[in-house]
């Protein structure tokens, strides 16, 4: 089989996964705004309202690792459709809850917690699943439009159908979310059961092993710790804010409920860009420049944010942080796969998103406390000059010359392999 043939092949097989993550997307982005609307009717407090959203991130701490250990010793197909199912079953009772207003705070929580243990299992599972799909000069183009299509169906159609489905009938969109992800699930079912690439001969091992040697490929990479660092303070700062946008809409700029869909869906217009043209972007400079200029701009975006006036200002001010967060992230999580060898991608991943995805937990909680403290607008202020500070930190770890020694020292080791 010819190169281009080959590629073709290997294409069409994302294609597949590609495909199948629309309808549980879509679903994603109906619950992003319609979830802290259902947290708003139950109460105006800013600490129990992102709560709700720490609750959704609290077992990226507690059980990203464990689960990131399993996408490497069971078939990551499978994993995806139990997470999909899984998420279908736990919306369909909150949308049974709220058609019966039977529903309370705990029971959202609650919710909140299951679906993010299901996110948590997908989310490190197709992670370590694009990799072995296509070919390595195919990944920044798969993550690419893996994103861009996240970003489509989950910020840009899902926010503004939630958000107006919300205003016919409070259950309407968890109800529909529910569907989808079960049409997901469905979907994930006629593809093939899929297996690592590369398969490096060892002997079976122990899940405690495994794990141990997880931990192990994660801490004894200082590039990965550094990307690792600078996603972490990513997620947390904008965690902070973010689940404060929907107060932030009906309080301090005193618009409607369902504006807040439309807010989320005008600032997905640069997060589509950024998630379209990231690679071509990333290819322009070197990669520790893109990391250094994206997020500073990020951050200068979140501090402008808790200034807006308008929520016209406020959607166009989350644009420039969705282009260059996602330019950002298809640039650092195709460093990261490069950095991981393939059959470990799934369990030093796992550690990687324990750090930094859970630091969103942690920042929820945090935009909750300055909130309360101080007012809506400063989480924004606070939490963006923090990521603006650290930006030239964080390029002095994540330089140009330490990544292409890391990865030209990482190419000459698999080649004596």
């Amino acid at each position: 089989m010819s190169d281009s043939t080959h590629d073709q092949a290997a294409w069409r097989g994302f294609r597949r996964f590609w495909a199948s993550t629309a309808a549980s997307n879509l679903a994603d982005g109906m619950l992003l705004s319609a979830t802290p609307l259902v947290a708003l009717i139950l109460t105006r407090d800013p600490l129990a309202i992102t709560t709700v959203t720490a609750m959704q991130y609290l077992p990226w701490l507690l059980f990203s690792v464990p689960l990131g250990t399993l996408a490497d010793r069971v078939d990551r197909m499978v994993l995806l459709r139990i997470a999909s199912a899984t998420r279908a079953l736990g919306v369909g009772l909150l949308a049974l809850a709220l058609a019966t207003g039977h529903v309370h705070i705990l029971m959202l929580y609650a919710l909140s917690f299951l679906f993010g243990l299901a996110e948590t299992l997908y989310d490190n599972t197709s992670s370590a699943l694009v990799p072995t799909l296509v070919e390595d000069h195919q990944l920044e183009r798969a993550n690419g439009r893996l994103h861009a299509t996240q970003t489509v169906a989950n910020s840009f159609f899902g926010p503004p159908l939630g958000g107006s489905l919300f205003a016919l009938a409070v259950a309407a969109p968890f109800a529909l979310g529910a569907a989808g992800y079960a049409v997901a699930a469905l979907l994930l079912t006629v593809l093939p059961l899929t297996h690592s690439k590369r398969t490096p001969g060892r002997a079976p091992t122990t899940f405690v092993k495994d794990l141990e040697a997880g931990v192990r490929g994660f801490t004894g990479s200082p590039l990965l710790i550094s990307l690792c660092v600078l996603f972490g303070v990513g997620n947390l700062a904008s965690s902070a804010a973010y689940g404060l946008v929907a107060l932030t809409v009906v309080e301090r700029l005193d618009a409607s409920p369902a504006t807040f869909g439309l807010v989320l869906a005008g600032g997905t217009v640069g997060a589509f860009l950024g998630g379209t043209y990231g690679d071509r972007i990333g290819r322009l400079t070197r990669p520790g420049t893109t990391l250094l200029w994206t997020t500073v701009v990020s951050g200068l975006a979140i501090a402008a944010i808790g200034l807006a006036d308008h929520v016209i200002v406020l959607s166009a001010l989350m644009a420039v942080d969705g282009f260059v967060v996602l330019t950002q992230s298809v640039i650092g999580v195709s460093l990261r796969a490069r950095l991981i060898p393939d059959h470990m991608l799934g369990r030093v991943t796992a550690v990687f998103r324990t750090l930094s995805t859970g630091a969103s937990a942690l920042g929820a909680v945090l935009g909750g406390v300055l909130a309360r403290a101080l007012g809506l607008s400063w989480p924004f202020i606070i939490v963006g000059a923090v990521v603006v500070a650290l930006g030239p930190i964080l390029f002095r770890w994540l330089s140009n010359d330490r990544i292409e020694a890391t990865l030209s020292t990482q190419q000459t080791t698999e080649v004596k392999v």
